[in-house]
């Protein structure tokens, strides 16, 4: 396995066991090669950038069954350090997700 694919199945491993976020895995998680970021505690660090996006969530339909609102999915991205492929955060629209699954 290389280091891209270890990455996406560390945080594959972390959604299903936090159940925090999901994912829709209709659509394949992306691993960006390293590259030098500024992180949002303001330090530079080399990271592994891995994209993914959340399912749609809400689907109304009208009284003849069909569809008339749809919620797509957001994208997200994760964040993990290039030297120890630790999980630092995942970065969404709406803010951020702890690695202990706080927003």
């Amino acid at each position: 396995m290389n280091i891209k694919e270890q990455v996406i199945q560390n945080l594959k491993n972390w959604l299903t066991k936090t159940k925090v976020i999901s994912y829709d895995e209709r659509i394949p998680l992306n691993c960006w090669d390293k590259e030098l970021k500024d992180l949002r505690d303001g330090t530079v660090k080399e990271v592994y950038i891995v994209s993914f996006k959340t399912k749609s969530t809400t689907i109304e339909y009208n009284e003849k069954g069909e569809v008339v609102s749809f919620f797509e999915g957001m994208y997200c991205f994760a964040y993990f350090d290039a030297e120890t492929l630790e999980f630092l955060y995942i970065m969404k629209k709406a803010g951020y997700i702890e690695v202990d699954g706080s927003y």
